[in-house]
């Protein structure tokens, strides 16, 4: 990429919407390319091997809130990972 090239969209979506997107996003990170298109704009990733990984919850009477940060150096690859850093994410089926 050359310059800034950025990608923005938001919406409401169902549950299952959400999860072919994650689905997606999964493939794309095992691929190494990630690429992402709306009417106005186009933008290809190409995940680095490691990743720096946020995630934020937040929940209110009548609202919650999850956020989810992936961002990595296309150029210089972090020379180490931190695995110690564990967390768990667990969901009820």
């Amino acid at each position: 990429m050359t310059g800034k090239d950025e990608f923005d969209h938001e919406s409401i979506q169902d549950r299952q919407s959400i999860k072919r997107y994650f689905d997606i996003l999964i493939d794309g990170f095992e691929t190494g390319r990630i690429t992402f298109t709306s009417e106005k704009e186009s933008v290809q990733l190409t995940p680095a091997e490691l990743i720096r990984f946020s995630i934020k919850t937040r929940k209110k009477p009548g609202k919650s809130k999850l956020t989810i940060k992936l961002d990595w150096n296309d150029s210089t690859a972090e020379k180490k990972s931190d695995k110690n850093n564990a967390i768990h994410i667990a969901s009820r089926r």
